[in-house]
């Protein structure tokens, strides 16, 4: 078409006729790799301003988008006369299109070759299989867009080395299945130290050691995986792991077997679902529907399944137990993600789950991906698809963060919904609960209306979270691991991570049977706090902020008060806290779902502006009516500095500090008498306080403050 060939798979380079094309800054090489991965595809300004800054960019995005398309144009095209547009880069009024060849990016050819190698394994031909991965594997000089930063790459790179991973994988597997060699051993090693957390090649290595005589070295080989699996995650190795150590410590003379032999992984689809696990624990009758109803679907009785519930409750897992229960019984599987970007790009979402590219070697799945970004039938394109599919077989698909799917997503996923009743269709859909998420509303609906299942996962319940404690922690709870457990209100995902962070810190120690915490620990670990704001990175900033002043306000607050606090109108503070969803109403006042949320959200605060911030929290409540404990509590904190307002304020509550407060009271009127602003009565009135204060009963209630530790 154009003659260009195009690298993305290590620094992004272009050549043309033999010519390595000068592509210029970082900035422009990102925009021409977001080009060249839509290649043949009506790129938009805006899709590349998100691509290459986000949801935030400069001012001066747009004219930069435009002087970076002159000047990649001027290089790929140095004699282009004015006026033409008709070569490799051309402009659209809706945006630009970079015209390639099929397979001209290295990355399309990578895949296409990993398509043919699964296909060769699966006609008998093992030993063509390896050859065209290794020629796939071959294609690979580093990292993919090796240098490069922005929202495009780093999400396509996290794509990209899921799959090189998968084809790595397969080979190897490949080989050990027919007998393996030193050279499969030696790539084996390389692997695992490239990809420590990756679980399989730790297993292949062990089988491949264990096959060729060296017992040995395969179980110091699981001793090592188990030892990263712990230091990092604070998991222990997978059932699949294990039976092939006990099978090597028993000295069976059976060959270690090895799983059936993976493709790899589709583009469209999301890394590879965690194995059911801690992950799961409570959810037994989520999970027993999730076998019948993948049973029904291979039975040809198809349904819609839609699961929601906040971040880390256990959707995809969920997700993964009804997809691989389908597609070992013998159904056909489409999985796929949504991302913030597929709000902005027609059926991004809904393409990518079904397989649906321009580079397609089906020529029918190819010829669709072309037409449907622009053909108004896309909608009914889209599912004749997926009926033609069913009409060969039992077909599951699924898509989760559907938050994020666009509108006309929105519609095809609505048709699909109608279609689950007379094919042999298993749809299923996992979002995160949104107050005003209209789009899942509507969604839900209609699953409900067309006879299909609801599952709204909430928090489990102590007891439950307990096991999920005691799973990763290898023993029952103590006390005081149990208090600490119950912070994460029920939410699965934290259970875990507080375990491991800790387990991180060597603060964990197992006596008597149970896991217990060690005394020093005051602290939830940083891990955890890391995992917590990471579930609220998808907030827009203004939210962020309202919430972080909820937090550091303390643990019961009102809208009003946080209006006060952050100086912006009550109405859009509600719908701030509102949209967040992760506060609840207790009757008066407001606060957060999970005490790690809190937590968390009081951590993001540089600790150079807490202080500032407590001293000003000290005064919105005061003057609106907050309690004189709860000033108290933010005065302390605040910085230490005394001034006219802090004296008349402790001066004319002393005796109320003293009563409800205790603690900060001391502290407090120690600090104004020693500032010597205080009028004759003011001191007189402190000093009677302070005697009341020493006079009191021993071990006087004390508060704790808005941001203290556990």
């Amino acid at each position: 078409m154009t003659g260009l060939c195009v690298n993305v798979l290590g620094p992004v380079r272009a050549w043309r006729s033999g010519r390595e094309i000068d592509l210029g800054t970082a900035r422009r090489r990102a925009l021409f790799a977001v080009l060249a991965a839509n290649a043949n595809r009506v790129v938009s300004r805006d899709e590349l301003i998100v691509a290459l800054w986000g949801d935030f960019p400069p001012s001066t995005a747009a004219g930069n988008v435009y002087t970076y398309v002159s000047g990649l144009r001027r290089s790929l095209e140095p004699h282009r006369e004015p006026g033409r547009n008709d070569g490799p880069l051309v402009s659209r009024a809706a945006g630009y299109t970079l015209r390639l060849a099929a397979d001209a990016v290295d990355a399309d050819r990578f895949r296409h070759l990993c398509e043919s190698a699964t296909a060769s394994a699966a006609a008998g031909r093992p030993d063509e299989a390896v050859a065209v991965l290794d020629e796939a594997l071959a294609l690979w000089q580093g990292d993919a867009y090796t240098n490069l930063t922005g929202r495009f790459v780093e999400l396509d790179r996290y794509r990209l080395e899921k799959l090189r991973t998968a084809a790595a994988e397969q080979r190897a597997r490949l080989i050990l299945a027919a007998g393996g060699d030193d050279g499969l051993i030696a790539d084996l090693t390389t692997l695992v130290r490239r990809y420590p957390l990756h679980e399989p090649f730790h297993e292949l290595l062990m089988a491949a050691l264990h096959q060729g005589g060296r017992a040995p070295e395969a179980l110091e080989a699981f001793r090592a995986a188990r030892q990263t699996l712990a230091d990092e995650l604070g998991v222990e190795p997978g059932p699949t792991i294990r039976a092939l150590q006990r099978r090597i410590l028993a000295k069976s003379d059976e060959p270690p077997t090895t799983p059936r032999i993976p493709p790899p992984t589709s583009p469209s689809a999301p890394p590879t679902a965690r194995r059911p696990g801690p992950s799961l624990i409570g959810r037994d009758t989520e999970v027993r529907l999730m076998l019948h109803l993948a049973g029904r679907v291979a039975g040809g009785h198809g349904t819609a399944l839609w699961i929601e519930g906040e971040p880390g409750i256990g959707k995809s897992e969920l997700m993964a137990v009804v997809l691989n229960e389908a597609e070992r019984i013998g159904c056909r599987i489409a999985r796929g993600v949504a991302d913030e970007l597929s709000r902005r790009v027609p059926l991004r979402a809904v393409m990518r789950t079904l397989n649906l590219e321009t580079t397609a070697t089906d020529p029918h799945r190819a010829a669709l991906a072309g037409a449907l970004p622009g053909d108004p039938r896309g909608v009914e394109l889209v599912v004749g698809y997926v009926r033609d599919l069913c009409a060969t077989g039992p077909l599951a698909v699924a898509l989760d963060d559907m938050q994020w799917i666009d509108e006309i997503g929105l519609l095809v996923w609505e048709r699909l919904i109608e279609l689950t009743r007379s094919l042999p269709l298993l749809l299923v859909s996992a979002a995160r609960i949104e107050p005003n998420g209209r789009g899942s509303a509507r969604l839900r609906d209609r699953v409900v209306a067309h006879d299909g299942h609801v599952l709204a996962l909430g928090p489990l319940n102590r007891r439950d979270i307990e096991r999920v404690v005691a799973a990763v922690a290898g023993a029952p709870p103590g006390p005081a691991l149990r208090s600490l457990a119950e912070l994460t209100g029920g939410n699965p995902l934290y259970a875990r991570e507080l375990v491991h962070g800790l387990m991180q810190q060597e603060a964990v120690r197992v006596v008597d049977g149970y896991a217990e915490v060690e005394p020093h620990v005051s602290e939830v670990p940083r891990s955890l706090l890391d995992v917590v704001q990471e579930t609220l990175a998808d907030l827009h900033p203004d939210r962020w902020e309202t919430l972080r002043h909820a937090a550091l306000l303390g643990a019961e607050f009102t809208v009003a008060d946080v209006a006060a606090f952050t100086g912006r109108p009550s109405s859009a503070v509600g719908a701030d806290l509102r949209e967040a969803d992760v506060v609840v109403d207790i009757g008066g006042a407001l606060r957060f779902r999970h005490p790690v949320l809190r937590q968390a959200l009081v951590g993001s605060v540089p600790a150079a502006l807490r202080p500032p911030l407590h001293r000003h929290a000290a005064e919105v409540l005061a003057a609106n009516g907050g309690t004189a404990g709860r000033v108290a509590e933010h005065l302390v904190l605040g910085t230490r500095e005394v001034d006219a307002w802090m004296v008349g304020w402790v001066a004319a509550h002393g005796a109320e500090l003293v009563r409800e407060s205790p603690g900060p009271a001391g502290d407090l009127i120690g600090r104004v008498l020693a500032d010597g602003r205080c009028t004759t009565s003011q001191r007189e009135s402190l000093e009677s306080a302070l005697s009341g204060l020493a006079s009191g009963p021993a071990g006087a209630p004390r508060s704790s403050p808005p941001g203290g530790a556990i």
